[in-house]
């Protein structure tokens, strides 16, 4: 590429989400190829997450803007002072706002990217926000992607083959990074036996992950002889945390019910898993699935599309229905138990790396639609930047 591409990348918030991780794991290899990237958050709250220093230590800032009266006006002041050849936004069909705005002032690439399956009821309020932002995106957008075909059909327009902006763009999954080992062994941290089963669920703590219907699964098991725990890693919430608790509680199982909360020894942990649960019935491309089956631990999930798609590309998923009982889930966990044991690190690792997840790949594809644009400019001179991190936001 010719001179410096300069990217503004906008996420709702920053916390230890799919987007979050998957972003932050293609920055090094952006910057390698010179692609310098900026960050803005739709909130005035940095979460934990791990992309704000991804940012920071590859030469981007980060800048929370809070959705307030005055969020057009402090946008267009960091598209003033970053100057981006792209502006790359992860808000749904709010994206066509901001890619308004973007091409406002004059932002040559505009790409909106739909991660996940739009799939939830919609009242009349909702679908009226959807057609005024959806004709926005269609005015304003020169890219649109989804990670894949269902967050396409689903939360942009069942039509989408027809329209030449919209391509498929998989999450590419850092394998590297997910066998680093733990430094904490698994079975001992949660007081398990040997013989215990140890189920593992990654996925933030919201209504749609459904984290609560692991406690009677665990019952269900328990009355087949199978003894299990389930740990539950990912961002905490009171009322979420609290539902889980009272259902270990009712099922009479609180001591082996484990919240772990947010970590970053994801791929440690899961590595040392029986079998992964999933029970979120919202997704787009669920990283707690692609996961586990990348280092060959068998998971359970609920059949949503991009849960479907995953297992058409690679083996390890037992899927069950939606509302499916707890008996139903059991059935399944042991299923994946069995897959686990027949399976070698090494050999998922090989399917994996030969596989459309693989991390080079959503480089590449990064880098075309970026290069697309930028790659007849001259050398821009590096300018000074504002500094890298700030809580403070936009004034």
């Amino acid at each position: 590429m010719t001179g410096e591409c300069r990217v503004l990348r906008v996420v709702g918030e920053l916390n230890f989400g799919g987007t979050e991780m998957r972003t932050a794991e293609l920055l090094p290899r952006l910057w390698a190829a010179g692609v310098q990237v900026h960050l803005a958050t739709l909130s005035d709250h940095i979460g934990p997450g791990p992309l704000a220093g991804v940012v920071s230590r590859h030469g981007g800032t980060v800048t929370p803007i809070p959705l307030d009266l005055r969020f057009a006006a402090r946008f267009l002041g960091l598209l003033r002072r970053v100057r981006p050849d792209v502006v790359h936004v992860d808000c749904a069909n709010f994206s066509g706002v901001l890619l308004a705005l973007a091409a406002l002032r004059g932002v040559p690439v505009r790409v909106a990217h739909f991660r996940g399956d739009d799939n939830q009821h919609r009242d009349l309020r909702r679908r009226v926000y959807r057609w005024v932002f959806r004709r926005l995106l269609r005015v304003f957008a020169t890219d649109i992607l989804g990670v894949s075909p269902s967050s396409l059909a689903v939360a942009y327009d069942p039509r989408w083959p027809d329209d030449p902006r919209c391509r498929v763009v998989l999450n590419g999954l850092d394998l590297d990074r997910l066998r680093r080992p733990s430094q904490d062994d698994l079975r001992e941290l949660i007081g398990a036996r040997p013989a215990d089963l140890v189920c593992v669920s990654v996925g933030r703590a919201s209504p749609e992950k459904r984290r609560w219907l692991l406690p009677p699964i665990l019952a269900e098991l328990q009355t087949r002889g199978v003894r299990a725990h389930a740990v539950l890693v990912g961002p905490g919430d009171d009322v979420d945390d609290e539902r889980v608790r009272a259902a270990a509680a009712a099922a009479g199982l609180a001591e082996r019910v484990h919240l772990l909360g947010p970590r970053d020894d994801v791929g440690g942990l899961l590595s040392q898993a029986d079998v992964v649960v999933h029970p979120s019935c919202l997704e787009g491309m669920p990283g707690g699935v692609l996961e586990p089956v990348a280092l060959g631990i068998g998971t359970v999930a609920a059949d949503l599309p991009g849960v479907r798609f995953i297992n058409e590309h690679l083996p390890g998923v037992t899927i069950v229905d939606t509302e499916a009982a707890p008996r139903q889930w059991a059935n399944a966990v042991c299923a994946a138990a069995t897959y686990t044991e027949q399976t070698s690190a090494s050999t998922a690792a090989e399917r994996f790396a030969r596989s459309v997840f693989a991390i080079d790949t959503a480089v590449t594809t990064h880098l075309a639609i970026y290069r697309r644009w930028v790659s007849s400019r001259p050398h821009r001179p590096a300018r000074p930047q504002p500094p890298a991190f700030s809580t403070r936001g936009e004034r």
